[in-house]
């Protein structure tokens, strides 16, 4: 496991793509044609590709060599994006095991951390189902990463500082090696999520911004309030120039504080 983490951090904070959205919110426009988006930006300066197994499948020749970028496997998925006011239930679900990951060759796992939305029931199995997938994980090695997210009040909540401080402080007690949370646009507020958590953060890249300045600037804010990195998706993806835009993200990332 320290092997695995020390080589995304190799450059001292870690770059990583997400391609996991179609889990959980089908083909969304960008990675429609799942190998051509992968193919776009695997090679411009990303540390890790965020996906599941099945996807793997597909994108499988962007892995295939020593300077290929890490593989992260999505084991889970929820239904909290879809108009969450319809649900009064919500779900999540495992849908991928630690060893499906070991099998495709995964050098972390990743899985959500659901607070606060629909019955209660459903955020108690969320909390037993990651506790097996850090046993599992922890025992082949590999680090495990939790994706934490309060949407109590609505999809506004979890970018809020106290909430977003609150379910890193739990993600971090469950035992999680690494955390993918969302910033705040709170510079001081969220060093106090670093300070109180005990794992190194990433930020979400969250919803497609109106400009590739607008993004850039939240990811220096991040980084310079002790963010480790950053886990985007649809700013990237969704660009009229992906690869262009990645080489911009590595740059940020990447540069030697």
């Amino acid at each position: 496991m320290e092997l695995r983490l020390a080589r995304l951090f190799e450059r001292g904070r870690a770059f990583v793509v997400a391609f996991d959205h179609g889990l959980v919110m089908g083909p969304m426009k960008g990675i429609e044609d799942a190998a051509l988006a992968v193919s776009r930006v695997a090679k411009e300066g990303p540390d890790a590709l965020q996906m599941t197994p099945a996807m793997l499948e597909v994108v499988k020749q962007n892995f295939m060599s020593r300077s290929s970028p890490m593989l992260i496997a999505r084991l889970d998925t929820a239904n909290v994006w879809r108009h969450y006011k319809e649900y009064g239930t919500g779900y999540h679900a495992l849908v991928y095991g630690v060893r499906d990951a070991v099998r495709c060759g995964a050098d972390a796992v990743v899985a959500y951390l659901v607070v606060g939305y629909g019955e209660d029931w459903v955020e108690g199995k969320n909390l037993e189902i990651l506790a097996k997938i850090r046993d599992e994980a922890e025992e082949y090695g590999l680090p495990f990463i939790v994706e934490p997210l309060f949407v109590e009040h609505g999809q506004d909540s979890v970018r809020q500082n106290e909430h977003v401080r609150y379910v890193s402080r739990l993600a971090s007690e469950v035992g999680a090696h690494l955390l993918k949370v969302d910033y705040t646009g709170d510079k001081q507020g969220f060093r106090d999520v670093v300070r109180s958590s005990f794992a190194p953060i990433l930020i979400r890249g969250g919803p497609k911004t109106n400009t590739d300045a607008e993004f850039l600037h939240m990811l220096s804010e991040a980084l310079e309030a002790g963010a480790k990195g950053v886990t985007v998706g649809r700013n990237l993806w969704q660009n009229p120039d992906p690869a262009e835009l990645a080489r911009k993200i590595a740059g940020i990332v990447h540069t030697t504080v």
